[in-house]
């Protein structure tokens, strides 16, 4: 039925020209740019921050990660809260980690990072109807704070506008904060001691539930205590009743990336020190730890998280009884990313899909360290006889794209170089307006390991990975049943992935079978 007066056709013609334009800015830009990086005016972008700054904004595209059982520095002076003593210890700490020194730019179409010279805490209380105080722990490295009625009205003035933004998507709810920061902020000292509040580092606590000691391993609710906008790490502490803590860090990708987030986590459980061994929970046969839950901010992809607990032990085993056949006709090791791809192509849920691994890539050629992603297709590779036909082929094609992503030569590098030299606004409404496409480029299902890590939360894409996001951590976390577990963390499109570890669990199931059957 055509509607009166073409009510409706304006914005799809509108949208039609703006895709368009997008599209001849785009080739124009790629032409200009490449001609400028062949008379070496300027050099190739990175573009893994780039793509991360349009295609992770939303609150449901951070990642978390987690330490436990931390030993809390003692505090000089009279306040030995054990709160007093984390926020002091974690600035401390962050002061002297360069992976901190960065801060969030939101912009209409892209989120940038900006180096920052100095690291703030401000911890943040909350209450059943939002944000009630922030405290800050200003770096000594700063400029001086403004007078106590000064920094008292810039306080008031963010608690004010961070309630009043609570129910906005992320990516409007910073550029909003900053807003109202500016035209509510006081005078010119007072809104410059806000703005500086707004890129601290955010930390807030949540007690803990005594009579169930499984609570401390479910992650913390980040959408609830979002941070103050332009800080890209945001902390919870849990203290215990002996002086410890556990930590969890939610944060933004284009701040920084897995697995130099762990390291910075390692270094932090060296600094303090560790209680006791943590146990951690059994392996669960397939069964959800937590969840799923939504994990989103309102008017945003829906998105839901869960977290489960397996033992991992059986896929483990059948990769190194691979690499003993194998190893010298692959390249190189059968991956463990490898080995999870082509298992995984074979459930039934995942048959046929393109399944993306990540890869670590280490700062090189004036490039800092960032990440690369390996995209393939089993089922291109599988040759219909037996579970390991073509699986040789397969592996060696998947060591040679770590090999070049390493050293920046992948063909996904070069498209995302690509697109970095686009604005981002044609590159943002490129990408929207085909979101599908992304599941050819990036894969429709997505597998990050971070070896060294605890409980690990997922992150997300706010376009394409229709299958989702699975994040696997340390497959050697000793259990209270004595053996040892993962922590898998799986998000997807809301009402999707509450079956997803049964499906791994048959996963490892199958991989304890195929260990005594003949690999040919």
């Amino acid at each position: 039925m055509t509607e009166p007066g073409g009510i409706g056709q304006a914005p799809a013609a509108a949208g039609r020209l703006l895709r368009l334009g997008a599209t001849v800015v785009a080739a124009v830009s790629v032409l200009a740019g490449k001609a400028m990086i062949g008379m070496g005016i300027r050099r190739a972008p990175e573009g893994w921050r780039r793509t991360v700054g349009i295609l992770l904004r939303s609150e449901a595209t951070r990642f978390a990660l987690s330490a436990f059982g931390l030993r809390v520095p003692r505090a000089d002076g009279e306040d030995d809260a054990i709160e007093n003593r984390t926020a002091l210890g974690l600035a401390s700490f962050l002061a002297h980690e360069p992976d901190a020194h960065f801060c969030l730019e939101w912009r209409r179409s892209v989120t940038i990072r900006r180096r920052v010279d100095f690291v703030d805490v401000a911890v943040l209380q909350f209450a059943d109807d939002g944000l009630r105080t922030i405290t800050p722990y200003l770096a000594a490295s700063g400029p001086p704070a403004p007078a106590p009625d000064g920094q008292a009205r810039a306080h008031e003035a963010l608690v004010t506008a961070y309630n009043r933004t609570a129910g906005l998507p992320e990516a409007e709810r910073c550029r909003s904060l900053l807003e109202q920061v500016r035209t509510t902020g006081g005078d010119g000292r007072s809104q410059a001691y806000a703005r500086r509040l707004l890129a601290a580092c955010c930390l807030s606590f949540e007690p803990l539930d005594p009579s169930d000691p499984s609570q401390r391993f479910r992650p913390p609710q980040f959408a609830a205590r979002r941070g103050l906008g332009l800080g890209y790490l945001t902390w919870v502490a849990r203290p215990d009743n002996g002086g410890s803590v556990d930590l969890w860090v939610s944060a933004h990708h284009v701040g920084l990336d897995g697995v130099p987030l762990q390291d910075l986590l390692d270094r932090l459980e060296r600094a303090w020190g560790t209680t006791a061994v943590v146990a951690f929970p059994p392996a669960l046969a397939g069964r959800p730890f937590a969840g799923p839950q939504p994990c989103h901010a309102p008017g945003e992809r829906a998105v839901d998280h869960l977290t489960t607990f397996l033992d991992l032990s059986p896929v483990l085993a059948l990769r190194r009884r691979l690499n003993a056949q194998y190893g010298g006709a692959v390249g190189g090791e059968v991956t463990f990313g490898a080995l999870l791809a082509w298992l995984l192509n074979q459930e039934p849920e995942f048959a046929g899909v393109r399944i993306a691994s990540t890869v670590d890539v280490a700062a090189s050629g004036g490039y800092e360290r960032d990440v690369d992603v390996v995209p393939l297709r089993p089922a291109d590779y599988a040759t219909g006889s037996g579970p390991w036909g073509g699986f040789v082929e397969f592996a060696r094609e998947f060591n040679r794209l770590i090999a070049a992503s390493r050293t920046r030569t992948s063909p996904l590098r070069a498209g995302m170089q690509t697109a970095g030299l686009l604005p981002p606004w044609a590159h943002a409404t490129i990408v929207g307006s085909d979101p599908a496409a992304l599941d050819v480029t990036f894969g429709s299902l997505c597998v990050t390991i971070v070896r060294g890590a605890r409980v690990f939360v997922a992150p997300m894409t706010d376009f394409g990975l229709g299958h989702g996001f699975l994040a696997i951590g340390s497959a050697s976390l000793p259990s209270t049943d004595g053996t040892r577990v993962a922590s898998i963390s799986i998000k997807g499109d809301a009402g999707r992935i509450s079956h997803y570890p049964a499906i791994l669990q048959r996963m490892i199931d199958r991989s304890a079978r195929l260990q005594t059957d003949s690999v040919s």
